[in-house]
C-alpha cells in the first residue's frame, strides 16, 4: 500500500488527497465564519463584538500571497518540496482547535476568541498555499481541471458539514466539545496525510529513512517579485479592478456579518437552523456557480457579474421595503437562501473577472494580490456594519447593504478591458474558472502562469521582434505559439533566446507524451523535414510548438553534420 501513495504516480491518490486537504480547509470556515457567530448572536453577544470578531479572523487570508516566496526559500527536500509546509499546517491547525477549550466565556473572552480564530486561520490560509503549490508542481495539464473540481468539492463539502455539525454541538455540548470534535478530525486528516509522499523515496517523517528527489530551486524574492508587477498593477485596468475587488469584499463582508445576527435576532432561527441552511444552500449556490463558467465564457465576466451584483442589490432593497413580511417563516427562510446562493455566484463571476487581465509572467502573484485586497474589503466590511449595528435599524442596515452594493456596480462601469484577439504573438490562454466558497478566498484558483511541460517549472515570457514567446526557467526549454516558430526562425534569434544547453535538452528530449502547456490538446511528435534528427512537439489544438533547449538553435543552423545525422538518426516512433 506505502508504494501506492505517491502523489507524482497516481492521479487518484492526487484527487484523494486533494479533496480530503480541501476539505480539512472547509472545517474552520464553517465553524468560525458561519457557526460561530450565529451561535454567540443567541449567547447575547452584541452585533458590533460578533462584527469585529468576522473583521479580524478573515485578515491572515488577506495576507496569505507573502507565504508562497517563504516556503520557496525554506525547503526540507528529503520530504519533498511543500509537503513538510502542508504536514506543519495541518497540525498546527489542529492544535490551534484545542486552543478554543480555554474560552469557556465567550461574552467575557471575545478577545481570546479573536485571537484563536486569527491563529486557526493562518494554519488554514498556510495549509492552502502549501497544498495549492504541491498539486501545481505534481499535477499534469490535463489533470488540473478535474482535480480543480476535486478541491472545491472537498472544500464545499467540509465547511457544509462544518457548519451543521458545529451549529448543534455549539448549542447542545458548548464550545469545548465543539473545537475537540474540530481538532479530532483534522488531526485524522493530518495522520492518514503522513502516509503520502511527494516523490518515491522520499522521507515520510524527518526521522524516516529515504532522500530528496529534487535539487532546491530558489524562488523569487518579495523584491523581485513585486517588481515585476509593477508594469501590470497600475494600469488603469488593474486600478479599477483592484477598487472592484474591494468593494465585492466590503459588501460580502458586511453580509456575513448581518445576516448570522438578524437570523438570530429578528426572524428567530437557532444556531441549527442557521448553520444548515447556510450548509445546504451554499453548496446548491457552488453548484450553479460551478455551472456558470460556460456562461462567462459566452456572454463574459462583467456582464454576469454586473447581473449578479445587481441581484444582489435588488434582494437587499427588497427586504428592507417588505418588513410587513418579515414575520412570515417561508418568505424570510427564501430570502435568506437566496442571499446565500448569491455568494458563490457572485465570487466565480468575479474570480473570472480578475483572471482574464492576468497574462504576465507573475500573473499567480498578481491574481493573489486582487485576492487578498478583496479579503481586506471583506473584514472593512465586517468592522463597519459592526460600527453601525448600534445606530441603525435591521431594515436600514439592509439598506445600507443594498447602497454598498450600488457603488460596486459604479465601479464595475467603469472597467473597460479587452482581450487580445488570438493571432500570431497573441496570449492564448484557456479559460480556468472554478467556484469561489466565501470571502475568505476559499476554492482553488489556476492563474494564466505557463508552466514547462517537461519539468514542471515556471516559464518566464520574452518579447522578440514584437512577439512574445515562453522559456523554462529550469531546463530551458522554448514554447512557440502558433505562427511564432516560422516568425522567429533566424539563427540570431536563435542564438539569443535559446541557451543551447544541449546536454539538458537531450535528457528532456525523451519526455515526448505529454499535453498541451496552453490548451491542454494532445502534442503531436514532429520531426523537421529538412533536418529528420530535431524532434519536437506540437499541439493539434492550439498548433504552439515545443523545442528542448538547443533544438532551435541547431533548427536555424545548417551544417555538414546534418548530412550525415540523416542516416544515423532513427525513425521517430
Amino acid at each position: 500500500m506505502a508504494n501506492q501513495l505517491i502523489l507524482a504516480d497516481n492521479p487518484r491518490v492526487r484527487y484523494a488527497t486533494g479533496s480530503v486537504m480541501y476539505f480539512a480547509q472547509g472545517i474552520p470556515y464553517g465553524l468560525m465564519n458561519i457557526a460561530i457567530p450565529a451561535w454567540l448572536a443567541s449567547e447575547g453577544i452584541g452585533a458590533g463584538q460578533i462584527a469585529s470578531f468576522l473583521a479580524v479572523i478573515v485578515l491572515p487570508w488577506a495576507f496569505k500571497l507573502l507565504s508562497g516566496p517563504l516556503m520557496d526559500h525554506y525547503e526540507f527536500l528529503p520530504m519533498g518540496r511543500r509537503r513538510p509546509w502542508v504536514l506543519a499546517a495541518q497540525f498546527g491547525l489542529t492544535l490551534s482547535f484545542l486552543g478554543l477549550i480555554f474560552v469557556e466565556r465567550p461574552a467575557e473572552q471575545i478577545g481570546l476568541l479573536m485571537l484563536m480564530g486569527v491563529l486557526i486561520n493562518i494554519f488554514a490560509a498556510t495549509q492552502d498555499v502549501a497544498v495549492d503549490g504541491m498539486s501545481i508542481d505534481l499535477t499534469p495539464v490535463e489533470e488540473q481541471g478535474r482535480l480543480n473540481a476535486f478541491m472545491a468539492f472537498g472544500k464545499a463539502v467540509g465547511w457544509g458539514i462544518s457548519s451543521a455539525v458545529s451549529g448543534v454541538l455549539l448549542v447542545t455540548f458548548g464550545l469545548g466539545v465543539t473545537a475537540i470534535v474540530a481538532a479530532v478530525v483534522t488531526g485524522v486528516i493530518f495522520l492518514g496525510f503522513t502516509l503520502t509522499l511527494e516523490r518515491e523515496g522520499e522521507r515520510r517523517l524527518p526521522w524516516s529513512a529515504g532522500e530528496a528527489a529534487l535539487e532546491h530551486r530558489p524562488g523569487k524574492s518579495m523584491s523581485a517579485l513585486f517588481k515585476g508587477l509593477n508594469k501590470v498593477l497600475w494600469t488603469r485596468v488593474s486600478i479599477i479592478l483592484m477598487l472592484i475587488m474591494f468593494f465585492d469584499g466590503l459588501v460580502g463582508g458586511y453580509g456575513h456579518a448581518l445576516m448570522p445576527i438578524a437570523a438570530i435576532n429578528l426572524f428567530g432561527f437557532t444556531p441549527p437552523q442557521w448553520s444548515q441552511l447556510v450548509a445546504v444552500m451554499g453548496l446548491a449556490g457552488a453548484g450553479v456557480a460551478l455551472a456558470l463558467g460556460p456562461m462567462i465564457d459566452r456572454f463574459g465576466a462583467k456582464r454576469m457579474l454586473f447581473s449578479t451584483i445587481t441581484l444582489v442589490a435588488l434582494h437587499a432593497f427588497l427586504l428592507a421595503g417588505t418588513q410587513s413580511l418579515w414575520t412570515d417563516t417561508l418568505y424570510v427562510k427564501v430570502m435568506l437562501s437566496i442571499w446565500i446562493m448569491l455568494g458563490p455566484v457572485t465570487m466565480v463571476c468575479m474570480i473570472a473577472l480578475a483572471m482574464a487581465i492576468c497574462a504576465s509572467v507573475n500573473s499567480a502573484t498578481q491574481f493573489a494580490i486582487y485576492m487578498s485586497i478583496a479579503n481586506f474589503g471583506s473584514s472593512a466590511g465586517s468592522k463597519i456594519y459592526g460600527m453601525v449595528a448600534e445606530q441603525t435599524a435591521y431594515h436600514e442596515a439592509y439598506i445600507l447593504l443594498g447602497v454598498l452594493t450600488v457603488v460596486l456596480i459604479a465601479a464595475l462601469s467603469f472597467h473597460r478591458h479587452r482581450h487580445a484577439h488570438h493571432g500570431t504573438g497573441a496570449r492564448k490562454i484557456a479559460p480556468r474558472y472554478t467556484v469561489g466558497m466565501g470571502t475568505s478566498g476559499a476554492g482553488m484558483y489556476w492563474s494564466g502562469a505557463m508552466r514547462c511541460p517537461k519539468c514542471r517549472s515556471d516559464m518566464e515570457q520574452l518579447e522578440i521582434e514584437g512577439t512574445e514567446i515562453d522559456r523554462c526557467l529550469s531546463c530551458h526549454g522554448l514554447w512557440f505559439d502558433a505562427g511564432e516558430l516560422e516568425k522567429l526562425r533566424d539563427k540570431k534569434i536563435a542564438a539569443e533566446i535559446d541557451f543551447a544547453d544541449t546536454g539538458r535538452g537531450k535528457d528532456y528530449n525523451s519526455i515526448d507524451r505529454y499535453r498541451c502547456p496552453r490548451c491542454g490538446g494532445a502534442m503531436a511528435r514532429m520531426v523537421d523535414p529538412k533536418q529528420t534528427h530535431i524532434w519536437y512537439e506540437q499541439c493539434g489544438t492550439c498548433h504552439g510548438s515545443y523545442f528542448d533547449a538547443g533544438e532551435f538553435t541547431d533548427l536555424t543552423t545548417v551544417s555538414i553534420s546534418d548530412f550525415f545525422k540523416r542516416f544515423t538518426t532513427p525513425e521517430r516512433g
